[in-house]
């Protein structure tokens, strides 16, 4: 074996011991579960927008990866004319073609592939795209900007409206690429790499012109007229010289400060190689960690954040994808290949709270290769932070995360066929790493109407206490009801033990659960395993009025074990009707019901209590 075979050996050797002994180590784990939605749209390269759970495509391509002669690179049939809406919550699919509302003048750039596209609110901003313009009768990079109403669009879809009151458009030669990321950091958008591309893609011309910048503006838009404004750019040729890579939302390790992460990209200007070293792009600054090199999918793919604020860890989980290194699937060999190959890996980048990063390569796999400049969509419904980072610390199960929607489906890894993936899976993420709180029981006594909730911890991390919650075993998730806070330890390893008690309740069957607190107001449950039960009453009893004497208001309590029609009324000394306080059909329970004397005179009254067979007074003094 000569000597540069036995040096790759031996880096491939201990990289594969790497990935597999940093398995043990993972945040989470992924699931992904194929899922069908009938006549869903398979595209790549594509903007994409949600609003009250449909999905909104505009732009990119369907057929495969492009050629790279003048014959079959992005020809314009293949461009995406329509606007399509998919409710994934009713299986239902939706289109408008972009030329029934708009000129083509105006609609050419919603045609086009590897846009920049980011949606703040209820806007989605689309800028730039490669593809066919009309007046040009050619392949052009759009210089404009549209902006466009997102749950309107979604809804002219659906109904057959016109689109056009919902786009705006502004030109700027600024804003003229492709294949860059865009992003929004406090009040300004960040659009990061990126080229000018025009014509058709020949191997052998040079037709693409890279920004080498990170773009920073604000945008105006007042509903009519849309602008830029605080434009300002930085420039760095060897490494900002990239494009097609993934610009990731990311918050720092007290879980406040948000900041953005560009992975990957291609390509190196002295090689046709994808660049390994990340960069972290702050508010006022830019930093390329020159400690770090990623080596799986420098592509843009489907990209899952997760935040955990118990360690400050940042996390970014891709898809697929291409990638300059790939698993092999026979012998778990790490194996580097200079064309960038499609891949099925899943892998995580870690930024640690001391600013280091490590990549773990998952035991889960996509089931083909897939990923490539395909799109994740958040469950808006999963605990997240305002910019779409999960709250991986809110979760103690497995949790579905989102959805993975259209890319590129390769038939084989380099110099195959592909198409657009019409594969749609559904993402389930489980948290793996020690909770906050670790119980070794949560158990309940009842005594006639009253409960004693009992629990034990055997450890506690930064545990600010318990919630005790309840509602009616048969009522709705949004019914707990918080009936007291117990304090916790904060940091313990020893047994801790925990009571609550919550005395006449009436009839019925009960829910409870813990909602632990930590410092930093994340939050985990616990439910309690069993319903409590109260039980009906043994018989029927009036019992006496509390306070007694009471002035003005007092309590009356009575047990039905029965339904029953109930009447209850209040006399004077000389037995005349003074209130009827009840009049009704009650079920079997126990009750107690308020009566004021604001009106009435000091003396000796009556209550008198009715109910089937059953009727018993009492006698009760009001002192004024």
């Amino acid at each position: 074996m000569n000597l540069k075979l036995l040096f790759l050996f031996i880096v491939l050797f201990f990289f594969q011991i790497y990935v597999q002994t940093s398995a043990a180590n993972d945040p989470y784990t992924i699931e992904l579960e194929e899922i069908k939605i009938p006549n869903a749209p398979a595209i790549h390269s594509f903007a994409f927008a949600q609003s009250g759970g449909k999905w909104l495509f505009i732009g990119g391509r369907t057929n495969g990866l492009h050629g790279f002669n003048a014959l079959n690179s992005f020809p314009k049939q293949f461009s995406n004319i329509y606007i399509y809406v998919v409710d994934p919550a009713t299986n239902l699919t939706y289109s408008r073609s972009i030329f029934t509302d708009l000129p083509f003048a105006f609609a050419d750039q919603l045609r086009s592939a590897n846009m920049q596209h980011y949606q703040d609110g209820n806007k989605l901003y689309f800028i730039g795209g490669y593809g066919y313009d009309s007046t040009a009768n050619g392949l052009i990079t759009f210089p404009e900007l549209k902006v466009i109403d997102v749950s309107e669009t979604i809804d002219a879809v659906i109904n057959g409206n016109s689109v056009a009151p919902f786009i705006r458009g502004h030109f700027n030669t600024s804003l003229q690429v492709c294949g860059g990321e865009l992003m929004k950091l406090g009040d300004y958008f960040y659009l990061a790499g990126g080229h000018k591309f025009t014509g058709t893609y020949r191997i052998n011309v040079n037709n693409q012109v890279y920004t080498n910048q990170i773009k920073k503006f604000k945008i105006s838009d007042d509903g009519v007229n849309v602008s830029i404004f605080d434009y300002s750019a930085f420039t760095d040729t060897a490494q900002y010289h990239r494009r097609d890579m993934n610009l990731v939302p990311a918050l720092k390790p007290d879980g406040i400060t948000e900041f953005l992460t560009l992975y990957g990209g291609v390509f190196k200007t002295s090689a046709n190689l994808p660049f390994l070293n990340p960069i972290y792009i702050e508010e006022n600054s830019i930093n390329v960690d020159f400690g770090f090199e990623q080596k799986m999918t420098q592509y843009t793919t489907a990209n899952l954040t997760a935040f955990n604020a118990s360690s400050g860890s940042m996390h970014t989980t891709f898809f697929g994808g291409t990638s300059l290194y790939s698993v092999n699937d026979s012998t778990g060999v790490l194996e580097y290949d200079p064309l960038v190959p499609f891949i099925n890996d899943i892998t995580t980048i870690t930024k640690k709270s001391d600013g280091t990063s490590e990549e773990i390569i998952s035991s889960e796999k996509m089931p083909a290769l897939l990923g490539t400049n395909a799109k994740f969509i958040l469950n808006r419904n999963i605990p997240h932070y305002d910019n779409e980072v999960i709250k991986l610390n809110q979760l103690t199960q497995r949790t579905f995360a989102g959805y993975i929607f259209g890319g590129i489906k390769a038939e084989l890894p380099n110099n195959g066929p592909s198409t657009p993936s019409d594969y749609i899976f559904k993402v389930y993420i489980n948290p793996d790493f020690p909770l906050p709180v670790e119980l070794s029981s949560f158990i309940y006594e009842v005594t006639g109407r009253d409960v004693k909730i009992s629990w034990s911890t055997v450890s506690e991390i930064n545990n600010s206490g318990f919630y005790v919650e309840r509602k009616n075993a048969n009522a709705p998730d949004n019914d707990w009801i918080s009936m007291d806070f117990v304090k916790g330890q904060g940091n313990s390893n020893s047994v801790n033990n925990y009571v609550y008690y919550e005395s006449n309740l009436n009839s019925g069957v009960y829910k409870y659960r813990l909602r632990q607190v930590d410092f930093n107001g994340s939050a985990e449950y616990f439910n309690l395993s069993g319903d409590v039960n109260i039980s009906t009453p043994a018989g029927y009893s009036l019992g006496q009025n509390y306070p007694n004497p009471f002035n003005p208001a007092t309590k009356i309590s009575f047990d039905i074990p029965e339904a029953a029609k109930v009447i209850l009324k209040v006399y004077d000394a000389a037995g005349n009707e003074i209130k009827t306080l009840i009049k009704e059909n009650k079920p079997a329970g126990y009750y107690t019901i308020e009566f004021n004397g604001n009106d009435l005179s000091s003396g000796v009254y009556y209550y008198k209590l009715e109910a089937n067979s059953y009727s018993e007074s009492k006698r009760m003094l009001l002192i004024k």
